[in-house]
């Protein structure tokens, strides 16, 4: 970064931090109405000026759908994303005040998701899908909280109030610096730990390339890896939202841990794992946030023409 777009950015930052203070204040106070209505106004105005967004969004849904889905429907699927984008920012906020009543009466834990439920070590793997921080916020709310790695608000102020938001119900959120450390001690004293993994992995840090929507994508290998080590099983579950505000927590797939902890083996799993996401997002393409890079890294070896160009055109 340059020093005039640092100096930009430490500039704005009173500012970013008086306004997410300000949300602090008042979006808990709000009906869930009025921040359902929120969503949808965010979300619309995101998909009008959002320009690199949008751009980044349809390429993606060109990518995974071609020609199976009109312009219209392609549009319609970018609208619903971006709503979801702002009402899980907005929830993270709204559902950390009178968190225990709002939870119980806004999420529903699927049946599904009742194996999740128990004292033992276990793998969580999910992704940007509906409002991935519910599912966190309500298993500590049982009384089975979460740890997990996130990417820091790039205001440490905001980022820290934040993290006190998302951790309110007893959920911890990880720093990445010694993370995969941390994780493997909790998991080898029977907590449990959580993974976003539709975010692109260098190689360098554990990604491995795996075919997604018929693209290769590099792919954190750490649950796979985490679970042949310690012994504990995976579990794939996502939350979507439904009406009138509320969500629905439950789970696809439960994977056993492997015998062993082999390339071929964590590669194998890591691949189950994604094929798992992907048939979720394909088959509700509309809770998915579509724009973001997904296909921006190119496979070694391959040929640049099969994959997206995320340019200004």
């Amino acid at each position: 970064m340059s020093l005039k777009k640092h100096k930009i950015r430490k500039s704005r930052r009173p500012f970013e931090t008086a306004a997410f203070r300000f949300g602090l204040a008042v979006i808990p106070r709000l009906p869930r109405r009025a921040i359902l209505d929120m969503a949808r106004f965010g979300g619309t105005l995101g998909l009008l000026f959002d320009a690199r967004g949008r751009r980044i969004g349809r390429t993606n849904l060109n990518i995974a759908f071609g020609e199976t889905k009109t312009a219209v429907e392609k549009r319609m699927i970018l609208r619903s994303a971006y709503t979801t984008m702002v009402r899980t920012f907005l929830d993270v906020i709204w559902f950390g005040t009178d968190s225990e009543n709002r939870l119980k009466k806004y999420v529903e834990l699927d049946r599904s998701a009742e194996p999740f439920l128990c004292p033992k070590s276990q793998i969580c793997i999910t992704a940007h899908f509906g409002n991935w921080e519910i599912i966190g916020q309500m298993t500590a709310l049982h009384g089975f909280p979460l740890q997990s790695i996130a990417m820091p608000v790039k205001n440490p102020e905001v980022d820290r109030l934040l993290i006190e938001r998302r951790e309110i119900t007893g959920q911890k959120i990880i720093p990445r610096e010694g993370a995969l450390r941390k994780l493997l001690s909790v998991l080898r004293t029977g907590g449990k730990i959580a993974f976003l993994v539709d975010q692109n992995t260098k190689e360098s840090e554990g990604g491995l390339w795996v075919n997604y929507f018929g693209l290769p994508v590099p792919v954190t290998s750490a649950p796979a890896a985490l679970s042949a080590k310690t012994g504990s099983e995976m579990l794939i579950g996502f939350c979507a939202p439904l009406r009138g505000g509320h969500y629905r927590v439950y789970l696809t797939e439960t994977i056993p841990p492997p015998a062993d902890s082999s390339k071929e083996t964590v590669q194998a799993l890591t691949r189950q794992i994604l094929a798992a996401i992907e048939n979720e997002v394909r088959n509700h393409p509309e809770h998915w946030l579509w724009m973001y890079k997904r296909w921006k890294a190119v496979k070694p070896g391959d040929d640049r023409a099969h994959y997206p160009r995320y340019g200004k055109k």
